[in-house]
């Protein structure tokens, strides 16, 4: 933990519940918008996108020593993947020419 201007700043090791549910609700809607899109998808992939901006301007990067970063943003994934309600987040491959969602370890 390092000393600001207005005090101690934890680190991005702790983060918040609420940022840790958000994620978790960001990574619930990207599972099933991957794993089987609906037809029409577009309020999915809005509220997909409007949780990724809640997450991404919410105030515990400005409160933590590195802020928010690429590899800030995916410790939480996988903080909030390892926390009570979390699940991994797919991962998207092209498969005989198909777009599918396949579980992060698969081969």
């Amino acid at each position: 933990m390092s000393t600001g201007r207005d005090g101690p700043r934890p680190s991005n090791a702790g983060f918040p519940d609420d940022l840790v549910a958000l994620q978790q609700h960001w990574t619930r809607l990207f599972n099933r918008l991957a794993a089987s899109p609906p037809p029409d998808g577009r309020a999915m992939r809005a509220e997909l996108l409007r949780t990724g901006l809640r997450i991404d301007a919410h105030p515990h990067w400005a409160a933590t020593v590195g802020g928010w970063s690429r590899t800030a943003r995916r410790e939480l994934q996988l903080h909030a993947a390892r926390a009570p309600g979390g699940e991994p987040l797919l991962v998207t491959r092209c498969v005989d020419g198909r777009i599918v969602a396949v579980p992060p370890d698969a081969p």
